[in-house]
């Protein structure tokens, strides 16, 4: 057992443990994100990374020194600007997880970003700059493996522990529950075990290449189905057209999956590339020439994605997702460009990971940083989008909970006031999502407007018609979810007046449009002779479908299609309660 990884194991156990307790008594450095994020990346990173480089052949005896450093830096550093772009407040007095110590999205790409680098500057040449694909493999690979059976390693260890402690507790000796439920015990001992299952990988290196070569042999032989898969969606693609494929409005979702599964059983085939004909001669010369259908595919998620960002601007989700369709366009192109080398099956594959290694670094690295930070890119695009749409083009939650610094700049700016046509109807939204303590309860966002303020949260249809101030308070004062719900910064709701039971005056129909959470019910409100409003029921619209026929509906609505009908048949009254004749739809 390597004694020096169980000790980094220890200390990094320690480490987060005394970043979990500053937390519970609220002490630096938990109070400054900036310092606690700092902290964090380092105290995951340098032992994850001396893990990794473990073992390797090394081209000089300083390389791995260096490593070490350029790692802690460069974490220090990403975390420092990552607690800085958050710009969370801990509250001495709130909940200490009121505000997570990372965001998990954030902590991924980081990990990824520290997978790839070690291998690559561990074995990379100065003279000329170049790499040895067969070590990167090898390493690449290795890492992979360690880290995944150290992982569920450490999982079976816990499960032990549990299983023990159940035993022990049916005799009625509780003192192992109680010991793995403290933070001071479960923390480092977790760090432990988890040094101690990479350590026990590392010392079965024999065992990691055979049950590499097992796994790649298996997937292997899934890559002739896909390209199958591949090539009949492209000679059926002139005969279906686009439509059904957006339609389903995760078109670029479905194809970089697609493209992700080739590009890995590509390479479960091609492994090292000396195995010239993976699959004997004229199918291994099949998939080469039908690979290129996957061009096709890139296209086509390229305009799906274009179409999606001219409709709706950048979120966070389109700017990653735009990074990966880049990696997608290389690995698809690269590999294509084989057919023209003619060394090997595929023979280009090796030179293209390894580009697309170095871009994915650079990638990663400038999404992490204030260069290229997906949340200020996708504040930029909202402010955009707002300037030339509606008050409810903009997701004031996302900027106030999502968007870290860049978001809550944003709504400063908006609460103070920008020339729109809808400057109130903004500036209202805005301070009320700077306002908010909580970011998924709204008990006191009704209270904390202004009635001016709840009028500005509705439209009223038909057009014309004004909800008046009984209607507005009735509304406010409620405590139902539906009337709650479309008080917060972002939910948008209109009142539609309409006569429901031929009286002459007109009821208060509440429906929520977005977010498109269509529950089916609308909740409506009756005029009183004294000018005041009560509730009166439910309008149910759980007959129309699911949201996506939410946007014809309201068009109806909007221009006067809706009518008002009696139903076909009469309820029945049983010992003065009142009973619905439910009619089958035909």
């Amino acid at each position: 057992m390597n004694r020096i990884l169980l000790l980094i194991g220890a200390l990094q156990g320690w480490a987060l443990w005394g970043l979990w307790k500053a937390r519970e008594i609220k002490s630096w450095p938990s109070m400054d994100p900036v310092s606690e994020r700092m902290l964090l990346y380092v105290s995951l990173a340098l032992p994850f990374a001396y893990y990794l480089s473990e073992n390797l052949i090394l081209p000089g005896k300083r390389r791995r020194t260096a490593l070490l450093v350029g790692v802690g830096v460069l974490f220090a550093l990403l975390g420092a600007y990552s607690g800085w772009a958050d710009y969370t407040h801990i509250d001495a007095l709130g909940s200490e997880w009121d505000f997570p110590p990372a965001r998990p999205s954030d902590l991924l790409a980081a990990g990824i970003l520290g997978f790839i680098l070690i291998p690559v500057f561990a074995h990379y040449e100065r003279a000329p700059v170049r790499w040895s694909y067969h070590a990167l493999f090898e390493t690449a690979w290795r890492n992979g493996l360690m880290f995944s059976y150290a992982a569920l390693l450490t999982g079976v260890f816990w499960v032990v522990l549990f299983a023990g402690s159940m035993l022990m507790k049916s005799i009625g000796l509780h003192f192992v529950e109680e010991l793995i439920e403290k933070t001071i015990f479960a923390i480092p001992v977790t760090g432990i075990a988890f040094a101690a299952a990479c350590a026990l990988t590392l010392a079965k290196a024999d065992w990691i290449i055979t049950l590499r070569r097992f796994c790649l042999s298996i997937f292997a032989w899934l890559l002739p189905l896909l390209l199958m898969f591949s090539l009949m969606w492209v000679v059926a693609l002139p005969f279906t057209g686009l439509d059904p494929l957006f339609k389903t409005r995760n078109a670029a979702f479905i194809l970089l999956w697609f493209i992700a599964l080739s590009v890995g059983f590509a390479n479960a085939a091609y492994q090292e590339g000396k195995e010239e004909q993976p699959y004997g001669k004229w199918l291994s010369r099949l998939l080469e020439y039908v690979w290129p259908s996957l061009v096709v595919l890139v296209v086509i998620a390229w305009l799906a994605m274009k179409q999606r960002i001219g409709q709706y601007g950048w979120t966070e989700d389109r700017v990653w997702a735009t990074f990966i369709l880049v990696l997608a366009t290389i690995y698809t192109l690269g590999y294509t460009y084989s057919l023209r080398r003619r060394r090997g099956w595929l023979g280009n594959i090796g030179n293209t990971n390894i580009a697309t290694a170095l871009v994915m670094m650079a990638g990663l690295a400038l999404l992490l940083s204030p260069v290229a930070d997906a949340r200020r890119i996708a504040v930029k695009s909202q402010m955009n989008r707002l300037l030339n749409g509606a008050a409810n083009s903009i997701d004031y939650s996302y900027l106030r909970w999502q968007a870290g610094r860049y978001g809550m700049d944003a709504l400063k700016t908006l609460a103070a006031g920008i020339e729109h046509k809808d400057k109130a109807v903004i500036a209202t939204r805005a301070s009320q999502a700077l306002n908010q303590k909580e970011r998924y309860s709204n008990a006191d966002a009704p209270n904390g407007l202004t009635l001016e303020q709840v009028r500005l949260r509705f439209r009223v249809l038909p057009h014309g018609e004004v909800a008046d101030d009984a209607l507005l308070k009735a509304i406010q004062t409620a405590t139902r979810w539906n009337e709650q719900r479309c008080m917060e910064t972002n939910a948008q709701c209109f009142i539609w007046m309409v006569d429901l039971n031929g009286d002459g005056a007109r009821e208060a129909v509440i429906v929520q449009e977005k977010p498109a959470v269509w529950a089916g019910d609308a909740y409506f409100y009756q005029s009183l002779p004294s000018g005041q409003y009560q509730y009166a029921g439910q309008v149910n619209f759980r007959k129309a479908g699911d949201a996506k026929h939410l946007d014809q509906f309201l068009k109806d609505i909007e221009l006067g299609k809706a009518r008002v009908i009696p139903p076909r048949f009469n309820d029945i009254e049983l010992n003065g309660q009142r009973f619905s004749v439910m009619e089958e739809q035909k």
